[in-house]
């Protein structure tokens, strides 16, 4: 079957339609005519996997990835990154003005990400064993097969060749990976480099990671730190089971955010794409004005907070972690940084201690993919700060929340950035203000 395509969904599929049922198509670009195969069909739609393309879009390119029919991690890594910037506009615009109501003209032009590929400071990799040695790959969508991954383009050049050789030192130490059986061996492999090294963690099951495993990496270049993580939880969704314990190394290791410098633990948030980071944040605390308070809520290990101390007389930030909390604090301090206060709460409960204790000018928030909930937005709209930049990694969340909070507040502009290029995601900065 031949379907023309005509747009991108929001997991870079192309979308065609059959008798105005839509189609929606992977491996396609719009503006393709492509042959299909159809996976599934509903009442009101089809899935469909592209078997060839036979008219190309003008945006096609090759992609350099010989894993990319396997791994889906990349769907547009076939677009050219131009274009890729003008779609992902557009799936922000029509998802805010769907949900929010937010005109398009309020939506600014996204940021390119300084690097295409090799951008990916972090990664949580399975393992598995593959022609009788341990390898790390990832599962096909939906399904339990795996599909090992040797090289990665996406990851930052270091932290790939560093995970190679992890890997190697692993093999040549004969572990296995992880049975459910008898709860032993490798699960996970999570590394990430930072300005000063890499930080690597081993999540397995019963058992201790051989010395001779942990001498070789440590021995690894650019390698700072290793930790390790037990978890015999079936089918959890947590990497981490016990907190990360430190068997060599370093504590933390560090990202220089301007005349900041962050430390980060193993299970300490922070941005995938470091260099796109730190114009994300640089950007979202520009639109501060001076003022008495400000609150970041959803701070993680402190990073805006600690970059907005400057413009008032008081920050505080909210975090339901605790592990999160004590880094920001051990950040706060390295960085000689007085008139910030981190709290450990969720981000409502937090938000209306600040604004008893100081009131708040400025509010910062920085939520997971789901977005504040009904309790957070109650709050934003008791205490009513003057001005919320919120920075969103998910355009329809963010739509639906504008929907609430516009009952007071003014859309300023929405700045969108581009923190994952080759994928379908994108980042942004709203402004808002009272109306």
């Amino acid at each position: 079957m031949e379907i023309k395509t005509v747009k991108m969904g929001i997991n870079g599929e192309g979308i065609g339609y059959i008798n105005k049922k839509p189609v929606f198509i992977e491996g396609a670009l719009p503006e393709e005519l492509v042959e299909v195969e159809i996976l599934e069909e509903t009442n009101s739609f089809c899935r469909a996997k592209a078997i060839s393309i036979i008219e190309p879009s003008p945006d096609r390119i090759r992609s350099e990835c010989r894993y990319q029919n396997d791994c889906g991690g990349c769907p547009l890594m076939t677009m050219r990154y131009k274009s890729q910037l003008e779609y992902k506009k557009t799936l922000l615009e029509e998802a805010l003005y769907k949900y929010g109501g937010v005109k398009r003209d309020l939506v600014r032009e996204a940021r390119s990400s300084e690097y295409v590929t090799g951008y990916r400071s972090s990664l949580k990799l399975p393992c598995q064993n593959s022609n009788m040695r341990l390898a790390t790959g990832m599962y096909f969508k939906g399904t339990n097969h795996f599909q090992p991954i040797h090289e990665c383009l996406v990851h930052h050049p270091d932290l790939e060749d560093a995970r190679k050789q992890v890997i190697e030192a692993l093999n040549k130490a004969r572990m296995q990976a992880y049975d459910a059986k008898s709860m032993r061996g490798l699960r996970y492999i999570v590394m990430r480099i930072g300005d000063d090294g890499i930080q690597c963690t081993l999540v397995t099951g019963k058992g201790r990671i051989p010395s001779m495993a942990v001498k070789q990496i440590m021995r690894i270049k650019g390698i700072r730190s290793l930790f390790h993580s037990v978890n015999t939880t079936r089918g959890g969704v947590e990497l981490f089971g016990t907190m990360p314990k430190k068997i060599a190394g370093e504590d933390v290791i560090h990202v220089e955010l301007g005349e900041i410098s962050l430390a980060l633990s193993p299970d300490a948030f922070f941005q995938m794409n470091i260099e796109q980071a730190r114009e994300l944040y640089k950007m979202a605390v520009s639109k501060v004005d001076p003022c008495n308070v400000v609150v970041e809520a959803y701070c993680g290990a402190g990073a805006m907070s600690l970059m907005a101390s400057p413009k008032a007389n008081h920050v505080y930030g909210i975090e339901s972690v605790q592990s999160a909390v004590d880094n920001a604090n051990a950040n706060a301090a390295s960085n000689n940084i007085k008139n910030v206060t981190f709290m450990c709460d969720d981000a409502a409960d937090g938000l209306y201690k600040a604004a008893r204790l100081d009131g708040v000018d400025c509010l910062i928030v920085d939520p997971p993919r789901s977005g504040m909930d009904d309790k957070m937005l109650e709050a934003i709209l008791h205490i009513l700060p003057k001005k919320i930049i919120y920075v969103s990694c998910n355009p329809a969340t963010l739509g639906k929340n504008i929907a609430v909070l516009k009952k007071e507040y003014k859309i300023v502009s929405v700045i969108p950035f581009d923190m994952f290029p080759n994928t379908p995601l994108i980042e942004s900065i709203t402004v808002m203000e009272r109306g």
